[in-house]
């Protein structure tokens, strides 16, 4: 049963905004979040009467920082409308399921109720869905403009947004999915023939592509070249061949990196959401304005309206770790930079170190542009990379 829980909270996961149960200002519900609660508590209570449940060393900083970003939310209530309250604790409840749900899964994989290919080729597979969605969505839906704007979606035209509504964050997904396939099949040795795998390979490349994503494309740059310095640096040269091509045979792209220093391109409005969370930051340094109270903090500032606020741009920063500094301050931002930091010691000298550097790094320079660590679908990725890697490596000296 835990098994095929797992399997249909990611089926469901790749349906994206599709899946959505709930829109509310500032709350959103969707389907693979109801799943992955309950796959949770059920694999929690398994393992709590069978005494073996363990909390994965990668995930520890985690559950500390939840408790953290509460106390900042608490610390600010006299600031917040009860509501206000409300919406900013339910994005820490989701986060703290997502710990639950990647712990569930270490414990289950280490007591082998649940097979790594399962959860691997899961994954991969809900990559391919949202792939193949993607294209659906560029015959069905090319111009995003048509959307009504109160839904808060940016009007991207002919761009692979999928089932995110977003090319940006659609490109963080297939990145990770791409890392997760070529550990799979060259460092695990995984069942996946290479016919499949070559395969998988090029729709993963061509719907990166059709994101025309700058930060997608930035952090798909960084895991080959850290890829090919570390295990083989033919991949450098051939990555870098296939972008000149598709540089000169491919005018937009041309276009969206020349338009990065245009200052009506979206790159120059981050620049905007960077120093706003900056100042939001020196005014609040200790506790910041209380974890995913940012909104109400720029209608405070005034950097939003109160007819934006229930928007997307009103719920964070473009940088995820810009937006932890702002909302739980030095105290929150130390915590939960140490908890990416950790595995790269954990796992130094082993061959988890490659997965999880890809991994982190890739996104992290992703999240300098958007807000990807805390967009639902990706961060209970990252947060089961997390408690895989471990396994990975728990597996390896077993």
């Amino acid at each position: 049963m835990l098994k095929s829980l797992f399997v249909i909270s990611f089926f469901i996961l790749a349906l994206g905004q599709l899946s959505s149960v709930s829109k509310s200002e500032g709350i959103n519900l969707y389907l693979f979040d109801v799943f992955i609660l309950i796959y949770a508590l059920l694999g929690i209570v398994y393992l709590l009467i069978n005494r073996q449940l363990i909390i994965p060393k990668t995930l520890v900083m985690f559950f500390i920082f939840c408790f953290i970003g509460l106390t900042t939310l608490v610390a600010n209530k006299y600031k917040l409308e009860t509501f206000e309250f409300l919406t900013s604790i339910s994005y820490l409840i989701r986060l703290f399921i997502y710990l639950l749900f990647a712990t569930t899964t270490f414990n289950l994989l280490t007591k082998n109720i649940i097979k790594t290919d399962i959860i691997i080729k899961t994954i991969i597979l809900s990559g391919v869905i949202i792939c193949i969605l993607g294209f659906i969505q560029l015959i069905i839906l090319p111009d995003f403009e048509v959307l009504d704007p109160d839904f808060g979606w940016d009007p991207h035209k002919y761009r692979l947004a999928s089932t995110f509504f977003d090319p940006n964050f659609t490109g963080a997904y297939i990145n990770l999915c791409f890392i997760l396939l070529l550990y799979y099949k060259l460092d695990l040795k995984g069942r996946i023939s290479k016919k499949l795998f070559y395969i998988l390979l090029i729709l993963f490349l061509i719907s990166l592509l059709l994101t025309f994503s700058r930060s997608a494309w930035l952090m798909f740059s960084l895991i080959v070249l850290i890829y090919g310095i570390l295990k083989s640096p033919k991949l450098i040269i051939m990555a870098g061949l296939m972008a000149f091509l598709a540089y000169f045979a491919v005018p937009r792209i041309q276009t969206r990196i020349s338009g990065s220093t245009d200052p009506a391109d979206s790159a120059y409005y981050r620049f905007i959401s960077w120093s706003n969370a900056v100042e939001i930051s020196k005014d609040n340094p200790v506790i910041g304005v209380g974890f995913n109270a940012y909104r109400y903090a720029q209608l405070e500032y005034g950097f939003v309206s109160p007819d934006t606020l229930g928007g997307h741009s009103g719920a964070g920063s473009d940088s995820s770790l810009l937006l932890v500094l702002a909302t739980t301050g030095i105290i929150g931002f130390v915590i939960f930079l140490m908890g990416l930091m950790h595995p790269l010691i954990l796992f130094f000298k082993s061959k988890e170190f490659i997965f999880y550097t890809l991994s982190f790094l890739g996104l992290m320079v992703h999240s300098l542009f958007v807000n990807s660590l805390f967009f639902p679908q990706i961060a209970v990725l990252w947060i089961l990379f997390l408690a895989l890697a471990e396994y990975f490596n728990f597996s390896s000296r077993t």
